[in-house]
């Protein structure tokens, strides 16, 4: 006789996960969640792992609804604890992933009367989610429990704009005794309804406006990641006619697609040629805020609303005049678009192969692509993750296209584009896929998110690299130089903690590389290495700043001088 947890609540929950396909959970220690945790484990159809920091516990989970797109559940217990999970919600939210975030609770009648890991935890993720709800066993009857556990997952799938996917928070309080077993609930059988609809995708068309700049070749696609894509590859790849800047993960591909289009602007503005007259979005919105700032006042339409689970737009501009049908994008573009935009693409690909910078994150970055496309095609990443900040970044600029494996993956944390969780959200991914996983991230980055690793078990798969150039390298990038005096300690900040210490703590297999030789060896010996592996590599901070300047001035110069 299967069993499960003596709460209804708990034990509902565990059954609509698995009657609506999840098939993992992650979970953290804690007391007042031990109904959960039991209803979780006794159920034969969910695979429950372990984290214990709440905060990587979620993105944790993240990862896995990434991989699987089911709303994987986080389960944490009462208190401070729930509100860890609210960074993975956010990230979720605006990247429009599906996430479960369940908080057991202390019963309502001793909220605010001083008990301990007590809060008001009902509503607290509100702003950052497309549904909550109180599944409260003392005043609900089965059949109640049932019904809006459903409710929750078909939100958490359809419950944002557009009908996009999104996080769902569910509050549980439990009383005590918490760790009794009973016979599992069989669950009623569903009811059939049509799944309501906010978007009639009959009527998606182009309208008159855009079609005139389609006919008159200035129309730019502007491609950011595509989350909701990530697991369907290479099936959900669509195919753009039109000139396109894409960032990784956008899942596109075409004659004018172009990444790391920034490199295209001139002081911060298109040269005549290029400067569209209209713009249609897809994914996420671009992370570039020179490319924001260069499409200022541009008539925006998005593509989304007839693309499973990826919604509606963001009004980047506040120009967005609607949603059009995905079919715009293989619009045939006009000769001299093509030609235009042609010229551009050949452009980004000659001054990045004129490139020869010195020993640098740019230099590395162009050693661990090169490196990659060097490798037989099952050997390269099946997935590449990066973190926010520097390391996306240098990925838009990376020649990554051969390097990565058939039908390979990309994924940036690119919803909050904060470092929260990136190490998490791999090791997630890693845990669903069972692929070989690939990390770049900076050393703050890790050290920020060590407490992925507090997991069971660690999937094997897993090998992270990271760039350290000594701190957040990306603040060079920025103003806040201008003051030397408290640059370093507080932009900057390099970490008192080596990489290596926290490669051991976790059990990996450490590596490091302080040059070019260095690190092609060094991801050989990743290769066979077994189990998990950190590998180091060592960059001069001050300098891959004046290196990236250099390098990005190279394109401004070939820009004004081609198109001028």
């Amino acid at each position: 006789m299967q069993m499960s947890s003596s709460h209804p609540a708990a034990a509902v929950l565990a059954a609509v996960l698995a009657e609506q396909g999840v098939r993992h959970a992650v979970v953290s220690p804690g007391s007042r969640n031990a109904p959960l945790v039991l209803a979780l484990h006794h159920h034969p159809d969910i695979d429950v792992r372990v984290s214990i920091d709440e905060r990587a516990a979620a993105h944790h989970a993240l990862g896995l609804a990434l991989a699987t797109w089911t709303p994987v559940p986080v389960v944490c217990t009462s208190g401070t604890a729930a509100l860890n999970h609210g960074p993975a919600l956010a990230e979720a939210f605006h990247a429009r992933i599906p996430l479960l975030s369940i908080t057991a609770d202390r019963p309502a009648e001793v909220i605010g009367r001083g008990h301990g890991q007590t809060l008001n935890q009902a509503g607290v993720h509100a702003p950052h989610t497309v549904h909550h709800d109180v599944l409260d066993e003392s005043a609900m009857d089965v059949d109640t429990l049932v019904a809006k556990a459903r409710q929750a997952m078909r939100q958490a799938l359809h419950g944002g704009p557009g009908q996009s996917a999104g996080p769902v928070h569910l509050n549980v309080p439990f009383e005590e005794p918490l760790y009794d077993l009973a016979p599992a609930i069989t669950l009623p059988s569903p009811v059939r309804t049509e799944q309501d609809s906010t978007v009639d995708h009959a009527d998606l068309e182009i309208p008159d406006t855009l079609r005139a700049a389609l006919d008159g070749g200035k129309v730019l696609v502007v491609a950011g990641p595509r989350p909701a894509a990530v697991h369907r590859t290479p099936h959900a790849t669509l195919e753009v006619n039109l000139p396109c800047l894409a960032e990784r993960g956008a899942c596109v591909e075409g004659p004018l697609v172009m990444h790391g289009g920034e490199r295209l602007l001139h002081d911060g503005q298109w040269p005549d040629a290029l400067k569209p007259e209209a713009v249609i979005t897809l994914g996420l919105p671009p992370m570039s805020k020179v490319l924001r700032a260069a499409l200022d006042g541009v008539p925006q339409w998005h593509v989304g609303t007839d693309l499973e689970g990826e919604g509606s737009g963001w009004d980047i501009w506040a120009t967005l005049q609607g949603e059009v049908p995905a079919s715009v994008l293989s619009t045939p573009a006009m000769a001299h678009a093509k030609q235009t935009w042609g010229e551009a693409k050949d452009l980004l690909q000659d001054v990045l192969t004129e490139q020869k910078p010195e020993w640098s994150d740019l230099s590395a970055w162009n050693t661990l692509v090169d490196t990659w496309r060097s490798w037989d095609a099952e050997t390269r990443p099946k997935a590449l993750h990066v973190a926010n900040s520097a390391s996306v970044r240098y990925a838009q600029w990376s020649e990554l296209g051969e390097a990565l494996g058939p039908d390979a993956v990309f994924h940036a944390n690119r919803g909050v584009a904060g470092i929260d969780g990136c190490t998490s959200t791999a090791v997630g991914w890693a845990a669903a896929t069972g692929k070989s996983t690939w990390l770049v991230t900076g050393d703050v980055a890790f050290h920020y998110d060590a407490n992925a690793l507090l997991t069971d078990p660690m999937p094997p798969e897993l090998r992270i690299v990271v760039m350290n150039n000594g701190g957040g390298g990306i603040f060079r990038w920025l103003p806040g130089t201008q003051h030397p005096d408290l640059f370093e300690r507080h932009f900057e900040t390099p970490p008192n903690r080596t990489v290596e210490a926290q490669a051991r703590a976790m059990g990996a297999t450490h590596f490091l590389a302080s040059n070019e030789v260095e690190l092609r060896e060094a991801l050989s010996n990743v290769l066979r290495a077994p189990g998990p592996t950190v590998l180091e590599v060592k960059t001069p901070s001050a300098q891959s700043a004046t290196v990236l300047t250099d390098y990005l001035a190279a394109f401004r110069r070939e820009t004004k001088s081609t198109f001028s």
